[in-house]
Formats: C-alpha cells, structure tokens, sequence
C-alpha cells in the first residue's frame, strides 16, 4: 500500500527532489507541468483492487490522445504476461499490426521492456509508445496513445520523456532514488 500512495504522488507531479518521496517504492516521472504538452491533457484517477491508473486525456481530441500510466502488483503480472496482453488486445482490433521489437532493458537495476506499436484500422492508424518495468512490489505500465495523426518529432518528444522513467526505493541501495 505504501508504494502504491508513493507512486500516486510522483504521477501528479513530476520529480524535484528527494524529498518528495516517500518511504518504499517509487515510479519517477518526468511528465509535469516542465513538459511540452502537459497543460493540453486532463488527468482522471482509477483507483481499485489492487490496480491504480493515472490517466491524462488530451482536453482538444479526448481519449484519442491520451497518456497512461497502470500501475498493478507485481504478483499478479510479469512483463511477458503484460506484452501478450496489449498483443492480443492489439490483434483483435487492428486490420494490419506493426510493432518494433522489444527492447529489453534494465533501469535503475529494475527489469523493464519498451516498444512502439502501429494499428491500422480502415482510415485510422493509432500509434502507442510503451514502457513496462518490474518492481518488487508493483509492475508500471506506461502507455502513450494516439489515435490521430502525429507527426515525428511529437512520437520522438515522447519517446524521450517515456524514456526518462524509472523506479526507485528509498529503502534499497541497488535501486537508490535520484537526490536533489
């Protein structure tokens, strides 16, 4: 339950320092006010059984641009459990489905997979950005959304800031949280 409040806090706001995070641990996001887009989206809250999502819907285009963040135990779910999941979801509702290889990585000593996806659907392409990493406690999943057309550099813009998380715990040296 703690890691859970942790992360609640750090996904209304982004990390300043040290200070803002509590015991246990903790998802570090760069997404805030300091990011290009933060101020076009509207965040909504889901919090139940075990599985707290962060949601920000784009306030122009709604739920066709939007930003999430799933954060469930890590007992329930392995990564692999998690990629076959969005697959399949993706499978069932796409015409055609590209998706760039899995990029297995580790970040700040924890397991993570990163992957970008394209779905066409008759004239409607939706691009998804996606970073997965596994805690000792919760398993963090971070999606971005489009399902209009956006360009390039708004996909790498992204992609930089999605890059940019990572999990700490302020009880274990192995996976230490940034300092001021």
């Amino acid at each position: 339950m703690k890691s859970t409040l942790a992360a609640i806090a750090l996904l209304i706001s982004p990390l300043g320092y040290a200070s803002d995070l509590t015991t246990g641990e903790n998802l570090v996001t760069q997404f805030g006010p300091e990011f290009s887009d933060f101020d076009k989206y509207r965040p909504f809250t889901l919090d139940e059984h075990d599985n707290y999502t962060q949601l920000w819907r784009s306030i122009e285009r709604g739920f066709s641009d939007h930003y999430s963040i799933n954060i469930v135990d890590a007992r329930r779910k392995t990564l692999d459990d998690l990629k076959i999941a969005q697959d399949e979801t993706v499978d069932r509702i796409c015409l055609n489905h590209n998706a760039t290889a899995v990029e297995n990585r580790v970040i700040n000593g924890y397991q993570a997979i990163s992957w970008q996806t394209s779905c066409e659907q008759k004239d409607l392409t939706i691009t998804s950005i996606e970073l997965a990493i596994m805690g000792n406690d919760k398993l963090y999943h971070l999606r971005k959304l489009w399902k209009i057309p956006v360009t390039d550099d708004k996909v790498t813009e992204w992609q930089d800031l999605i890059s940019q998380t990572s999990v700490c715990d302020t009880a274990q040296e192995q996976h230490s949280c940034p300092t001021e």
